[in-house]
């Protein structure tokens, strides 16, 4: 006889849970009807629901995700697994926040839908059902955060969006290992997790920009006025206009730099290519190796994560 397992599936809004209201497309409850779709295909699960937050994915915050974080430790200690819907719009960035946050620590699947509930062509129930059962192939092993959606599994530090429309847009930036050094991967998970529950505000007051590089960019430090940190999205292999330089230089004495690359592979150059490239923009004060292999999205969260840190320990010294 099967054994029963507990899942809590966690709604956040996102196209998955669209429908229409007034001639316009708005989110609305979504964690009982998928429930709902998929409870005739797994019966030996005793499903429980939660609708955390009805918002359109770009509309999410760092704080919405600390409180995500907390209420899903409140509730660790009665399921074996967690299913997060969201939109698909940042569904790698809420992923990778439950990654810096949990690590490995708890069964945690992320999935969406590239198609609302009244299209004909509704991906929703598909990538809900597979998330279940993922879900429970994790239970007893693998555990972590990772994206079931089309059919593939990805760990949430490997996970990318490659199309904005394609049914098939999320896929693995390293190839389909989970098991690889990417997908292991994870923050001081323990110290971070602390950090969430002493005070989710912070997430919300806490500014770091993206700033794009390009042919002919130009820089004005004003634009870097009253930030914490800030993340360079450089072209190719870190790469930086000589003409900016001396100005970003200024600021990495007062705050955090993290360059990363726009490039969807994004690991580290290797010293018989550039020798020494990455050793003189490190020593120039630029972060980049703690940060390999994140996309600058994922890096920003990881930058947040680590500056409060660092708050969190000079308050107590």
């Amino acid at each position: 006889m099967s054994m029963t397992s507990r899942i809590l599936a966690i709604s956040l809004g996102g196209t998955i849970a669209l429908s229409i209201k007034d001639g316009k497309a708005v989110p609305t409850d979504g964690a009982d009807q998928l429930v709902n779709a998929a409870a005739s295909h797994q019966a030996d699960i005793k499903w429980s629901t939660h609708q955390f937050l009805n918002k359109d994915s770009v509309d999410i915050t760092l704080c919405d995700l600390a409180r995500l974080c907390v209420y899903i430790n409140s509730k660790s200690a009665k399921y074996s697994g967690f299913i997060i819907s969201t939109g698909t719009d940042t569904l790698e960035e809420v992923s990778y926040f439950l990654h810096e946050a949990f690590g490995r620590r708890l069964n945690i699947i992320v999935t969406g839908a590239m198609r609302p509930p009244y299209s004909k062509d509704f991906d929703g129930n598909l990538n809900f059902n597979f998330a279940t059962s993922t879900c429970l192939s994790h239970i007893n092993q693998n555990r972590g955060v990772f994206v079931a959606i089309s059919e593939h599994v990805i760990s949430a530090i490997n996970v990318a969006k490659k199309s904005s429309v394609r049914l098939d847009s999320f896929a693995p930036v390293y190839g389909d290992d989970v098991h690889s050094s990417a997908a292991l991967q994870c923050s001081q998970d323990e110290r971070a997790f602390k950090l969430l529950l002493s005070d989710t505000s912070a997430f919300d007051d806490i500014k770091i920009p993206i700033i794009a590089v390009s042919i002919g960019t130009t820089f004005d430090t004003l634009v870097l006025n009253d930030v914490d940190g800030c993340v360079i999205s450089c072209p190719g292999a870190f790469s930086l206009p000589n003409l900016i330089i001396p100005k970003l230089q200024e600021l990495v004495v007062h705050i955090p730099i993290v360059l990363a690359s726009r490039c969807i592979h994004n690991e580290p150059v290797p010293d018989d290519i550039y020798p020494g490239y990455l050793t003189r923009q490190e020593d120039l004060g630029f972060l980049i190796r703690d940060y390999a292999r994140l996309s600058p999205q994922q890096s920003r969260i990881k930058l947040a994560f680590a500056i409060l840190r660092t708050r969190q320990a000079n308050t107590l010294t």
